[in-house]
């Protein structure tokens, strides 16, 4: 039981490994582009290299709004050309008929069997890559981009500063949080300080204030004395000239009343 199964093994695993090898045949079949068609592809990218140089010589740019494919592409060779420099599009030292600034040509076909061609386009400074692809019945363009070759070093030092950059403005940002956290925190801290400050100095008045309204009452001065003194001496004095007079009327009733008068009073023991 045990060489059987591993026999049926074996046999599916020749079955997988040989449908394998049909699928990959028929793929690389499916690949296969004529002759003729990389010949137009390759020529047509060669003529719209041109065409997106002369444009961007001309400045006629905003002409191809209504194109955005075309119009994307063209502004991606104008931005690669400040790197890529001066092409010459006129020399052709072999003779085939095409310009020497146009080298190392690749035709694919993606997923969607739309042909893909990349173009290597040298010029006085950097090289560059145009990258045209087009509908698989070359009717129109998908995509049109141009993308300037970089050595190792360049990209190295790019990275390095797109680090320092993203580093720089993160710390920055970071400082300048904390400086605006630091100013609130000095601002709050000042602003309660003057609070309690404008507390003390209204507990302060309003003290003065009520210290005012409730003062001693002075004490008597011996002018404020002499009134009250004399006063009271007037009022002893009548009394004791009533007493009398009712003892005169008593003792003596032929005294009139008026035969008398009390001119002075002084306490016993007091001069």
């Amino acid at each position: 039981m045990r060489k059987k199964l591993i026999g049926f093994l074996a046999v599916f695993a020749c079955f997988l490994m040989l449908t394998g090898c049909g699928s990959s045949a028929g793929s690389e079949e499916a690949q296969e582009i004529p002759q003729e068609t990389k010949s137009l592809l390759f020529s047509n990218t060669e003529m719209t290299v041109q065409q997106m140089e002369q444009v961007v010589t001309d400045g006629t740019l905003e002409d191809y709004k209504d194109f955005p494919v075309v119009y994307s592409g063209i502004q991606s060779w104008e931005s690669a050309k400040k790197e890529v420099g001066t092409v010459d599009f006129t020399t052709d030292a072999d003779g085939n008929g095409s310009a020497d600034c146009f080298e190392d040509v690749s035709i694919s076909v993606d997923e969607d069997e739309n042909y893909i061609v990349t173009v290597k386009v040298t010029g006085d400074k950097k090289d560059a890559n145009v990258v045209a692809t087009y509908y698989k019945d070359l009717s129109d363009y998908v995509n049109l981009v141009t993308n300037v070759n970089y050595t190792k070093g360049e990209l190295m030092q790019q990275a390095g500063l797109n680090t320092l950059l993203g580093m720089g403005t993160t710390f920055f940002v970071l400082i300048l949080l904390s400086l605006i956290i630091a100013g609130f925190g000095k601002f709050f801290v000042s602003w309660d300080k003057s609070k309690a400050e404008k507390a003390r100095k209204k507990d302060e008045e309003s003290k003065k204030s009520s210290d005012s309204f409730v003062t001693a009452k002075p004490a008597p001065t011996q002018a404020s004395l002499a009134p009250q003194a004399a006063a009271g001496d007037d009022a002893l004095i009548a009394v004791i000239a009533a007493a009398v007079s009712a003892y005169r009327e008593q003792e003596e009733p032929n005294v009139g009343p008026d035969d008398f008068v009390v001119r002075k009073i002084r306490r016993v023991g007091r001069r």
